[in-house]
């Protein structure tokens, strides 16, 4: 017992900790070897949802680093095995990649939800490995998206290496278990900026951003394309459009509860949703799904945009992250994402710069999409419902960033 209490409650502290909103209810589900380590599975079923925590650690007999120590045991201690080099590069070969030039691993800091461990080969680094810290029976929509892309040879996403499954016991299951993934390595790319920090600093300076948004309107429109061929699509027939609407009116009606200004404004945003709801929509395919400017790199050296982090929006139940879904979605995210960099910015003239790129994305995009028609109706739609989305979260946690949701809402509007 006393075991699965520091367990507990060294995961509790874990910036990839996804219960932090209620006082946790911890036991080992399952216990499986690893290479160096034993993987430990832990199930939090305080919260609303069950989740299950993945926790490989290994025992070494010399002090660790403070923050890898999850407990003593005996003359040793038992540590976050992510940050021990046996497990990381035996994990490494179980994916199928050849280690045989790995000279070494570190974690990356200031990651939100996974841990992700980054190899050198011969002293340079060249490998990511995401080691997902929350298990979901099926393959995580990661994998299976970047694995395609790769397979297709797309350059607009990193490399795909290797991944690795697992199974444990699952009584809710019809056969006892549940299967699903347990991390994936991909191509590490060096010196690359995520979006948001370079657009931050273009925006800050009044710099012109349009070619580069240009230019990820046509990396999103090429893997747009090639998930189209590669995974399922489906139309859209009016069972999705009546669950879209459905997700559409209950987002707006906690925003009208909570934000004064969206109330004011529900006639003007529901007129728009039913002109949007009438419209021939697109084939529903797979898309990112969480599409913002941190989700996309700028390589260095003019190697153009790779898309990362196809997990989908955290919120969302992972099986719904793998349903078919409208591409524009990521249209209206990528807009969402320009305005809220020209607001942080706050540089000269920010809302012309934030203007500038949203036309250059669109018209890139559009030009590129061969496969998807990109309605206007529907994406002024669905940009409404990410900054209603939006108003939602910023009265519940940053009040004074209020402003920037609803200032999109009535451009929208306009």
């Amino acid at each position: 017992m006393r075991f699965t209490d520091d367990l507990g409650a060294w995961v509790a502290q874990q910036r990839w900790y996804a219960g932090k909103s209620h006082a946790p209810r911890f036991r080992i589900l399952d216990a499986q070897p690893a290479p160096g380590a034993t993987r430990y599975l832990l199930m939090d079923d305080a919260g609303r949802l069950p989740t299950l925590y993945h926790v490989p650690l290994a025992r070494v007999t010399q002090a660790p680093e403070p923050q890898a120590v999850v407990t003593r045991e005996g003359d040793g201690y038992l540590v976050d095995a992510a940050r021990h080099p046996e497990f990381a590069t035996g994990l490494l070969a179980e994916m199928g990649v050849d280690v045989s030039r790995v000279t070494g691993s570190r974690i990356l800091t200031g990651e939100q939800s996974n841990t992700s461990i980054v190899f050198d080969e011969d002293g340079k680094p060249t490998i990511i490995l995401k080691l997902f810290r929350a298990l979901h029976h099926g393959e995580n929509p990661d994998v299976t998206v970047q694995r395609v892309l790769s397979e297709a040879g797309s350059p607009y996403v990193p490399r795909f290496l290797g991944s690795l499954d697992a199974e444990w016991p699952d009584v809710g299951r019809p056969e006892g278990t549940a299967h699903g993934t347990l991390g994936f390595a991909q191509e590490f790319l060096p010196g690359v900026r995520d979006g948001w920090a370079v657009a931050l600093d273009a925006a800050r300076e009044g710099r012109d951003f349009t070619g580069a948004a240009r230019d990820l309107g046509t990396a999103l429109a090429g893997a747009h394309a090639a998930l189209g061929e590669a995974l399922e699509t489906r139309d859209a027939g009016p069972d999705e459009v009546a669950s879209t609407a459905t997700a559409w009116r209950r987002r707006l009606g906690i925003a009208a509860n909570e934000v004064p200004a969206v109330a004011d404004r529900v006639d003007a945003i529901d007129a728009v949703y039913r002109a949007a709801l009438a419209r021939t929509w697109p084939r529903l395919q797979r898309i990112h799904g969480d599409l913002h400017l941190g989700q996309v790199l700028a390589v260095p050296d003019g190697g153009g945009w790779r898309i990362v982090d196809f997990e989908g929006e955290p919120l969302r139940p992972m099986e719904e992250r793998a349903n078919p879904d409208l591409p524009p979605r990521d249209v209206a995210g990528m807009l969402r994402s320009f305005d809220y960099a020209a607001a942080v910015a706050a540089g000269p003239d920010a809302a012309a710069w934030a203007s500038a790129c949203q036309t250059a994305f669109v018209d890139a995009y559009a030009g590129a999409a061969a496969s998807v028609a990109l309605d206007p109706v529907l994406l002024r739609a669905l940009v409404l419902d990410k900054a209603v989305y939006e108003s939602i979260y910023e009265a519940r946690n940053r009040p004074d960033w209020l402003p920037v949701p609803l200032a999109g809402i009535d451009a929208a509007l306009a």
